[in-house]
């Protein structure tokens, strides 16, 4: 995740390298720090219900798992 000067953060979407910036873009995040950007997310599957601001399908990221998720000692 990468701290902008204004305070706000960003990040990278995970799948297609595009940047993510929380509080301004919609997107899905994952393990210890991965993140979809919306367009990815719904191309995974992922389901949005805006009314009541919640993901009610995840998308797929199985495969992207291992490179987010905090290793257990």
């Amino acid at each position: 995740m990468v701290q902008r000067n204004d305070g706000e953060r960003s990040s990278t979407c995970s799948d297609c390298g595009s940047p993510v910036e929380a509080g301004r873009d919609r997107g899905f995040s994952f393990g210890s720090d991965g993140v979809l950007c919306w367009a990815c997310a719904l191309r995974r599957g992922g389901s949005y219900d805006a009314r009541r601001e919640r993901w009610t399908r995840a998308p797929r990221v199985d495969d992207l798992l291992p490179r987010h998720e905090q290793e257990r000692y």
